[in-house]
């Protein structure tokens, strides 16, 4: 008997969200520079985000959601303060 192949699991709805926030947060706005980052991301070309695997969306998230420009977006105030304040110093 021939082992059976893993299932593919398609991306889920709540990882295609993700991936476009990331995609916005990388300020990627065309079709086309989106779908270049996500076939970087995940090594092979795809039509939609809707296309892809479970294990790609993780991939792409991952790739996408750690960038530098990605987190400077969401630095706010308090983390790009200079001084103490009362709170560090306790």
């Amino acid at each position: 008997m021939t082992p059976t192949p893993p299932a593919i699991t398609p991306a889920a709805n709540w990882q295609i969200d993700l991936l476009r926030k990331a995609l916005d947060g990388q300020g990627l706005t065309t079709m086309t520079e989106r779908q270049a980052a996500i076939e970087s991301a995940i090594g092979r070309p795809v039509e939609s985000l809707r296309a892809m695997t479970n294990d790609e969306a993780i991939r792409a998230l991952s790739e996408l959601g750690g960038s530098s420009s990605a987190r400077s977006s969401a630095a706010s105030a308090w983390d790009e303060r200079d001084e103490d304040t009362w709170i560090d110093r306790l």
